[in-house]
C-alpha cells in the first residue's frame, strides 16, 4: 500500500529554521498559511502516464466542520445558483437557504441557464446568505440560449490551466480562457457546437481514459484518515496543489480534481514523473512570500500572491485555511505581485 512518510513536515521545519518569512500582516502572530504548512506531510506518489499524484497528510486536524459542497447543497435545494437579471456574463447570483457553511471551490463548473460558466474563486457561504453576486467566466462561448432557469452541476471542474487563469482574475482573462477552451478542444478533437468546456469531458475517448484514471487513482483519500490535498504533476513537473481543511472536504472534492487532473493530461505524451523532492520544493516555497488579504466575498479571509513564479490562493475561516490551490506560473510568463 502507500505508507505516508514526514518527508515534508522534516524538510518545511529545517527551511522555517533557517529562511527568512515576511508576514504579510504584521497584526498577525502566526500566518494561517505558515501554520498549515507546518502541519503537512507528504506521501507516496502515484502516477499513471505523465499523470502523478501525490496525496498530502495532515498533521492534527483542528477543522472538523462539517461544511457542505457544492453538489450536496444543489441536491438537497439549500443553494439556488441564477443568471443576475439581464444575464450578466462575469456574476451569477447564489443564495444558501440552508443553516450550514457551503464551500463552493474556485473552478467549478456551473451549467445550464444561458452559458455554462465557472466560479472565479472559492466561496464560503454563510448559512442564510441571498443573492450573492460571485464573479464567473463563460466557458461556453458560443451559446447565448436558455436551458434552464437555475445553475445544476456535472462534478466537473476546470483543468488547472483554467483554474490558474480564472484565480489571477486578470482584465483579459475571460478572452484568454475561450482561446484556452478553443485550443485544448482542438488538441484533443472535441467537436463542440458552442465550443464548450464540457465537451472535452463528454467526448466518448476522454471518458475512457479518465475512467482509467479513475479507476487506478480514486482511492488517494481512503489510504490515510488525515489525507487533505494533493499536488499534482504532470510530465514530471508541479501543475496545481490543493489542500483542503480536513479529510472529508477532500474526499468530496477528489473526485472532481481526479477528473480534472486526468482530462488535463490527455494528449501528453512526454511521460516523466513527479518527485516528492519537487512537490515539497514548490510546497516550501509558500512560506516565504507576501500574501495579501482581503474580506472573502461572503464570510472569511482570503490570502493571495501572484508573482512570476506562483499564484497561490487560500480562503480561511476563524484562522483556519478552509482551501488553498496553488499553480506555478508558465515558464514564459512574468508577472508583478497585485
Amino acid at each position: 500500500m502507500f505508507k505516508k512518510t514526514s518527508f515534508l513536515s522534516t524538510a518545511l521545519l529545517m527551511v522555517l529554521a533557517s529562511g527568512p518569512y515576511v508576514k504579510p500582516d504584521q497584526s498577525e502572530s502566526r500566518h494561517p498559511i505558515m501554520e498549515l504548512v507546518r502541519r503537512l506531510e507528504l506521501g507516496k506518489p502515484l502516477s499513471h502516464g505523465s499523470l502523478t499524484i501525490i496525496p498530502v497528510h495532515m498533521d492534527k486536524i483542528r477543522d472538523r466542520r462539517p461544511y457542505s459542497t457544492l453538489e450536496e447543497s444543489l441536491a438537497k435545494g439549500w443553494v439556488t445558483i441564477t443568471e443576475v437579471e439581464g444575464g450578466r456574463v462575469p456574476q451569477v447570483k447564489i443564495s444558501n437557504t440552508s443553516k450550514r457553511l457551503v464551500f463552493l471551490m474556485g473552478g467549478e463548473v456551473l451549467t445550464g441557464c444561458r452559458q455554462d460558466r465557472i466560479l472565479a474563486g472559492d466561496i464560503l457561504l454563510a448559512p442564510g446568505t441571498k443573492d450573492l453576486l460571485a464573479p464567473v467566466y463563460c466557458v461556453e462561448h458560443g451559446r447565448w440560449s436558455a436551458t434552464s432557469d437555475r445553475f445544476t452541476s456535472k462534478q466537473t471542474l476546470g483543468t488547472p490551466a483554467l483554474r490558474a487563469k480564472a484565480q489571477e482574475k486578470p482584465a483579459a482573462a475571460q478572452s484568454e480562457i475561450w482561446a484556452r477552451i478553443a485550443e485544448q478542444n482542438r488538441e484533443m478533437g472535441v467537436s463542440s457546437s458552442t465550443d464548450a468546456f464540457q465537451d472535452a469531458y463528454d467526448k466518448e475517448e476522454n471518458r475512457v481514459y479518465i475512467q482509467e484514471v479513475e479507476k487506478r487513482m480514486k482511492d488517494i483519500p481512503r489510504l490515510h484518515d488525515d489525507t487533505v490535498g494533493v499536488v499534482i504533476g504532470l510530465n514530471g513537473e508541479v501543475v496545481s496543489v490543493d489542500v483542503f481543511a480536513n479529510p472529508g472536504l477532500f474526499a468530496r472534492q477528489w473526485p472532481k480534481i481526479l477528473r480534472s487532473s486526468a482530462l488535463s493530461s490527455i494528449g501528453s505524451s512526454r511521460g516523466g514523473s513527479l518527485g516528492r523532492d519537487e512537490a515539497a520544493g514548490f510546497l516550501r516555497s509558500f512560506t516565504d512570500r507576501n500574501y495579501r488579504r482581503k474580506s472573502g466575498l461572503d464570510l472569511g479571509f482570503e490570502y493571495a500572491s501572484i508573482d512570476a513564479h506562483a499564484n497561490i490562493l487560500a480562503l480561511a475561516y476563524k484562522r483556519d485555511i478552509v482551501h488553498l490551490s496553488a499553480f506555478p506560473q508558465e515558464k514564459d510568463r512574468i508577472k508583478v505581485i497585485r
